[in-house]
């Protein structure tokens, strides 16, 4: 993972290795869906390997123009879902509610046994919108250790985003972020009538990482790390 955004080195000190849970969170605009898509595409297009990234909030036709336009490409080995695949999975005529969650499990799993081990990255974006889909948040929340537990028991490498923010310099305390292997924050500061986007890791197990503010710039070439962000923390 660290040398799929330029500089993200410079944050990640040793490799992350799937399989992994990792919870991707910030605000509007803080480029949550860019960072995940660049992560997926820059590292699937050199490892022989083949990846899905499931967008719940647009149709793939538009997440794919959408990435082009800041310049992220992608090939024909990562493969862009949207809600309509999972449409096909409910089953007609049954009025009891619909469990999203099992069928993006579902379609995940007929993905794997289509792909096998060549299956190895899932982004889910975003929790948000499958939260919104559900009656029951209680049980809703209950029912994510299983998902958790399963998708690393297919070996995936699995980034699932969600909006959120960090309140009183605490990160997300939410149940998703403790049972998560790693939270990635991505925020924007303001300075001076300048807004800078920046990523932060609040904790990746079995990797050691810095966990300092680093500015994040959007360029021709898609996102770019930059050095830390001095009076930040």
């Amino acid at each position: 993972m660290r040398d799929t955004v330029s500089g993200l080195e410079k944050i990640l000190r040793n490799d992350v290795d799937a399989p992994k849970v990792v919870l991707v969170i910030g605000p509007p605009g803080s480029m949550k869906t860019s960072f995940c898509f660049s992560v997926m595409s820059r590292h699937l297009s050199g490892a022989g390997e083949i990846g899905m990234y499931l967008t719940l909030e647009e149709t793939s036709a538009s997440h794919a123009k959408n990435m082009k336009s800041i310049g992220i490409d992608y090939g024909k080995n990562l493969f862009i879902s949207d809600f309509t695949d999972i449409r096909e999975l409910e089953l007609v005529g049954d009025e009891s509610p619909t469990d999203y969650i099992s069928l993006i499990e579902r379609l995940v799993r007929n993905f794997k046994q289509k792909h096998g081990k060549a299956f190895t990255m899932l982004t889910i974006d975003s929790l948000g919108a499958l939260y919104s889909l559900m009656d029951d948040g209680i049980s809703l929340r209950k029912s994510m250790y299983h998902f958790f537990k399963n998708l690393r028991e297919m070996g995936l490498f699995t980034m699932l985003i969600m909006e959120g923010s960090i309140a009183d310099g605490k990160f997300y305390s939410g149940t998703e972020a403790f049972l998560s292997d790693g939270v990635i924050y991505l925020g924007m500061d303001s300075n001076r009538g300048k807004i800078t986007r920046f990523v932060q890791v609040g904790k990746m197990r079995a990797c050691d990482h810095s966990m300092e503010r680093h500015a994040l710039e959007v360029g021709r070439g898609g996102l770019q790390v930059l050095g830390p962000m001095l009076g930040n923390s």
